[in-house]
């Protein structure tokens, strides 16, 4: 099985996926540059995608197709701290390889956005074993994301 995921960061951007910042929670999220942004969102997408790998090699686990939404703060040393699942994938296993590969990753503080270490983050993560099946997960997270940002 071929996993696929999509990872990207938004700090109150209509853009699904991996978001500092929920903004009806915590007021106003002041985004630096959004060309800044969506470069830091490929950055951590490409890093995110890179550890799940490893997160899945490592628990050897097969994870299902299927979204995991976590939620999370930043340490001190800008590290994901306090990983809660949002909502999961219905496999504890999956939804395991998404915590790791979120809790390793490293430039979250990097956020172009005020105070990273102060904000909320979401990581929105698509499993998913072929196109099609990942088509259909990105779209419904594209229409949840889109009612959740409203």
């Amino acid at each position: 099985m071929k996993t696929l995921t999509t990872t990207t960061l938004a700090a109150a951007l209509s853009i699904a996926a991996f978001s500092p910042a929920i903004a009806s929670e915590q007021g106003t999220i002041v985004v630096e540059s959004e060309s800044a942004m969506q470069e830091w969102q490929q950055d951590v997408g490409r890093s995110l995608d890179r550890r799940l790998a490893t997160a899945t090699k490592q628990t050897r686990t097969d994870p299902v197709s299927s979204i995991v939404q976590l939620r999370f703060t930043l340490d001190a040393s800008g590290k994901a701290h306090d990983i809660e699942v949002l909502n999961g994938s219905g496999d504890i296993c999956t939804d395991l390889v998404a915590k790791r590969a979120v809790s390793g990753l490293s430039q979250l503080a990097e956020a172009p956005v005020a105070d990273a270490s102060s904000q909320t983050f979401q990581a929105n993560i698509i499993f998913a074993d072929d196109e099609v099946t990942y088509s259909k997960l990105a779209k419904a997270l594209a229409k949840s994301e889109k009612v959740r940002m409203a």
